[in-house]
């Protein structure tokens, strides 16, 4: 699961031509329920301050811990 923090995605929506969030959940609604709410099986990783090949030189990295059994 890749999780970054509700600034980090709220920054990354606004530069976004294209959105995800808006009438049926804000933001901060979806974290919440997301972090709340569902079950944390494998890797759950915070790529707030990740490149794209950062976050997944570090799944592949953490392969074994991502992994479900």
């Amino acid at each position: 699961m890749l999780a970054p923090d509700v600034g980090t995605v709220m920054q990354r929506e606004s530069e976004r031509v294209k959105v995800g969030y808006g009438d049926l959940w804000s933001i901060r609604d979806f974290d919440h329920k997301v972090r709340t709410e569902t079950p944390h099986i494998g890797l759950w990783l915070d790529s707030s301050q990740q490149t794209p090949d950062e976050t997944v030189d570090e799944i592949l990295t953490r392969l074994a811990e991502a992994r479900i059994s």
